[in-house]
């Protein structure tokens, strides 16, 4: 069986019954990437701000700065893996291969990553904004708040991709078709 070309509908027959018709997605418009680029751009020099200035202000936690300048180098490194071309030689297949490799690991060095905002975050939700206090322990409140803004608005964006991660699973899952057996019995 062939694989579908580009561009054009494919009907799904699932039973006897059920017929889904897939039509591609329309293409992106290059206003809406280029709006992304510039919005993701915005928030990396926010974040790299907000960790830089208030990098001493927060004893509570001082690995919530840490948190926001990582946000910005971890995506920064794996862009700029994503943006590099690859030609289809055998040398370049093997690297190829390599950058796959680095690229997943960065995207999963980016969840953890996350997790581990989440977790140095919020362990001190609520933290003393006092900085007169007299265990010398609080955190600055324009700097708490932005990384817990930014912590809640990541692990959603995290839980969005997981789900539609999920979703693509299961229909793949429940789409393939079942193996061929030569005898039913056999294989129960």
């Amino acid at each position: 069986m062939a694989a579908p070309s580009p561009g054009h509908p494919v009907t799904v027959t699932i039973g006897t019954f059920w017929r889904i018709h897939l039509r591609p997605p329309p293409p992106t418009p290059p206003e809406q990437a280029a709006a992304a680029v510039v919005l993701w751009t915005i928030l990396a020099v926010a974040r790299l701000y907000f960790g830089a200035a208030y990098f001493l202000d927060c004893p509570q936690q001082p690995t919530i700065p840490v948190y926001l300048m990582g946000m910005v180098f971890i995506p920064l490194l794996l862009g700029s893996l994503v943006a590099l071309p690859c030609h289809p030689t055998q040398l370049q297949e093997r690297l190829r291969v390599f950058r796959v490799c680095v690229r997943s690991l960065l995207a999963l060095s980016v969840v953890v990553w996350i997790l581990l905002g989440d977790v140095w975050v919020f362990s001190v939700y609520q933290p003393n904004y006092d900085p007169t206090a007299a265990d010398g322990l609080y955190c600055n409140k324009t700097l708490y708040t932005f990384a817990f803004w930014n912590a809640v608005c990541e692990t959603f964006g995290l839980g969005v991709f997981l789900a539609k991660f999920f979703k693509g699973l299961l229909c793949f899952m429940v789409m393939s078709p079942a193996p061929r057996a030569a005898d039913f019995y056999n294989s129960v």
